[in-house]
């Protein structure tokens, strides 16, 4: 955009007076929601969701009457400061997200999480159906 504009190259506290301008209407608190993927299989449901740059400590997963829940919350703060602490620039931006998942027959003490390079994956194990049986006769006396 500079080049498009070269009276404003030269802006206040080193970025243009016009890159300034936007960035004031850049959103402070941004909200991500992870693309997951669920798949069935025999035994378990297995979902695989992506987080970039959220540690384990920054992620929780909770499972409560049926329903399996993501949250993640990153703060990332970034400042430019003179040496008297009179802010020239202060970013503070702050990612959050929540997804919910109805999931029913999970063996929930077996469930596991692992976060790696990036992707959280969750292993739900299923609830072992019963068989269905032929119906018990009862004999009338």
């Amino acid at each position: 955009m500079r080049s498009l504009l070269p009276m404003f190259d030269d802006g206040f506290f080193g970025g243009s007076a016009l890159d300034q301008f936007f960035d004031d209407f850049a959103p402070a608190s941004t909200v991500k929601v992870p693309k997951v993927d669920i798949e069935e299989l025999k035994d378990h449901y297995e979902i695989k969701a992506d987080l970039p740059g959220f540690t384990k400590d920054e992620v929780n997963v909770t499972y409560a009457n049926d329903v399996l829940t993501i949250d993640a919350k990153k703060d990332d703060t970034k400042e430019t400061k003179d040496e008297d602490r009179h802010f020239l620039r202060r970013e503070r931006v702050t990612s959050a997200f929540r997804r919910q998942f109805a999931v029913k027959g999970i063996k929930k003490e077996d469930i596991k999480a692992d976060l790696k390079d990036g992707i959280l994956t969750i292993s739900l194990p299923k609830v072992e159906q019963e068989i269905e049986k032929a119906p018990y006769h009862i004999q009338i006396g």
